[in-house]
C-alpha cells in the first residue's frame, strides 16, 4: 500500500497519475450533492411546508461544519502532501494525528455552545414561530455530536493528501447510501418527521466517519491517529491554518453570497429566485465535477513539490488544467444547446424556465475558463503560498463577486444581476494566470536549479 503510493506520485506516467487521483474525487463531489438534496427530498414528501422551510433554516449549521473540518481537510491534506513529498514521516504521523484531535476538540466545543444558545442561535438562523420548534429539533440533534460531521470533512481530506482518493470517496459514498436509507426508514416508515431526517444525517455521517477511522486501523497509511503523535507545534499550526482558515471562511462567505442574491433577486419577483435555485443547481454540478478534479491533483502537486521534483509537478500543473480545460468546455457546449432541457427537469413552469436560461447563458461565459482557475488556486493550496491561495479563494466572492452585484445590479438591473457572477470568475480567472505565471517560472528556475546540483553530485 505505502509502496503503491509512492509509486503514482513519483514514477506514474503525470496524465495517468492525475487521472487515477481525479476519478474518485470527481465522484465524490456528485455525491455530494446528492447528500446535501437527501433530507429535504424526503421531508418535502411529508406535505409539510414548515418542515422543509425548518431544514432549510438549519442549513447554516451544516455549513459551520464544513467549514471547521475544512480547515483541517483543505490546511491539514496542503501540510501533509509536502511532508509526504520530503519522506518525513514522523512529521506527517504528528500533523495528522494534531488535525484529528484538534477536529474533535473543535467539535465538542460546538456542541457546548449549541446547547448553551440554542433558542439564540435558532433565531438568528432566522426560524419564524411556525419553523421554530422544527428548526430546534434538528440542530439539538445534529449538535449533540458536532464532532462527527466535523471528522467527516476533515478524515476525508487528510487521506486524499496520500493519494488514498478512492477511501475517501467511499467513505462519503458510504454515508450517503446510509443517509438515504435512514431517511426513507425514519420519516416515511416510523413517521420521525424532521427528527428523523437529522438522526439520519447523523448516522451517515458516523457511517463514513468508521469506514476512514478503519483505514487507519489496518495500519496500511503513512498518517496516524495515535494519540502519542498529538504534538501541536508552531510552524504545523500555522501551515495548516494559513492554507485552511481561508477555504473554511470561503464557504460562508458563498452562503452569505446566496443569502444576497436571493435579496437582490426577490425584487424582480418569485420566478427568478426559483430560476436562480435551478441555475444554481445545474452550475453547482460543473462546480463540484472540476473541483474534485482539482482535489485530485492537489495531493501529486503537494507530493512533488516538497520532493522537489519540479518537472513532473509542472507537468501535473499543465495536464490537470487541460482536463479541467476540457470538462469545462464540454458542460459549457451541452448547457447552450440543452438549457431548456436541463431547466425542464427541475420545473414546468415555462416562465421561470425562459429565465433560467437566460442565466445559464450569461454563465457560458465564464464556465470554460473554470477549469484554469480551480488548478491555479489548489496549485497554491497545494505548494503551501498561503497569501496568495487566501487571495484567490476568498477574492472570487468577496472581492469581487458581492461588490460587481451590487454595482451592475445597480446601473444595469436584471442583466447586471446575472452576469455579476461570470463576471467575476473571468476577473478571478484572469489574476490567477497573471500570479501563476510569475509562480510557473519560479519552478522552472528551481527545477533548473536542482537539475545542476545533480549533475555537480554525479
Amino acid at each position: 500500500m505505502h509502496t503503491n503510493k509512492i509509486e503514482i506520485m513519483e514514477n506514474y506516467p503525470v496524465p495517468k497519475a492525475i487521472l487515477l487521483l481525479a476519478f474518485p474525487s470527481m465522484l465524490a463531489m456528485l455525491v455530494q450533492i446528492i447528500y446535501g438534496l437527501t433530507d429535504t427530498f424526503f421531508i418535502a414528501r411529508t406535505g409539510n411546508a414548515d418542515m422543509v422551510a425548518a431544514i432549510t433554516f438549519a442549513m447554516p449549521i451544516v455549513m459551520v461544519f464544513q467549514a471547521v473540518g475544512n480547515i483541517f481537510a483543505v490546511g491539514g491534506a496542503s501540510y501533509l502532501s509536502r511532508k509526504l513529498g520530503e519522506h518525513d514521516f514522523k512529521e506527517v504521523k504528528k500533523a495528522s494525528s494534531t488535525c484529528f484531535y484538534l477536529s474533535v476538540i473543535l467539535g465538542i466545543c460546538l456542541t457546548i455552545s449549541f446547547w448553551l444558545f440554542i433558542d439564540k442561535i435558532v433565531r438568528w438562523f432566522g426560524a419564524t414561530q411556525g419553523t421554530f420548534e422544527y428548526t430546534k429539533e434538528y440542530l439539538i440533534v445534529m449538535s449533540s455530536m458536532s464532532f462527527i460531521p466535523i471528522l467527516q470533512v476533515t478524515l476525508s481530506g487528510l487521506i486524499r493528501s496520500e493519494g488514498a482518493t478512492k477511501h475517501a470517496m467511499i467513505g462519503i459514498l458510504l454515508g450517503t447510501g446510509a443517509n438515504i436509507i435512514m431517511d426513507y426508514l425514519f420519516i416515511f416508515r416510523m413517521g420521525m418527521g424532521i427528527k428523523g431526517a437529522a438522526i439520519a444525517t447523523l448516522i451517515g455521517n458516523m457511517i463514513g466517519v468508521v469506514y476512514y477511522l478503519f483505514y487507519f486501523i489496518r495500519e496500511k497509511s503513512f498518517l496516524s491517529l495515535n494519540f502519542r503523535y498529538f504534538k501541536p507545534d508552531k510552524e504545523m499550526i500555522y501551515n495548516v491554518l494559513a492554507i485552511g482558515i481561508p477555504s473554511s471562511l470561503s464557504a460562508l462567505i458563498m452562503g452569505f453570497s446566496n443569502i444576497l442574491t436571493n435579496n437582490i433577486g426577490s425584487v424582480y419577483g418569485e420566478n427568478v429566485i426559483a430560476a436562480n435555485g435551478i441555475q444554481m443547481r445545474l452550475m453547482s454540478v460543473i462546480f463540484f465535477l472540476i473541483m474534485g478534479l482539482a482535489q485530485g491533483y492537489q495531493p501529486f502537486a503537494g507530493y512533488n513539490f516538497g520532493a522537489k521534483n519540479f518537472k513532473r509537478l509542472i507537468s501535473s500543473f499543465k495536464i490537470t488544467m487541460l482536463y479541467g480545460s476540457c470538462l469545462a468546455i464540454v458542460a459549457t457546449v451541452l448547457l447552450y444547446f440543452f438549457s431548456y432541457q436541463a431547466m425542464s427537469l427541475f420545473i414546468d413552469n415555462p416562465e421561470v424556465i425562459q429565465i433560467g436560461q437566460l442565466m445559464l447563458h450569461a454563465f457560458l461565459w465564464a464556465i470554460p475558463f473554470l477549469g484554469i482557475q480551480f488548478t491555479i488556486t489548489m496549485t497554491f493550496q497545494a505548494t503551501g503560498r498561503a497569501i496568495v491561495a487566501m487571495f484567490l479563494v476568498l477574492g472570487r466572492q468577496l472581492f469581487f463577486f458581492i461588490p460587481l452585484l451590487l454595482i451592475l445590479n445597480h446601473y444595469f438591473t436584471f442583466k447586471g444581476y446575472i452576469y455579476a457572477q461570470p463576471i467575476a470568475d473571468l476577473v478571478t480567472t484572469a489574476i490567477s494566470v497573471l500570479l501563476s505565471i510569475y509562480f510557473v517560472r519560479d519552478l522552472h528556475k528551481l527545477n533548473k536549479h536542482t537539475s545542476e546540483n545533480k549533475k555537480t553530485v554525479l
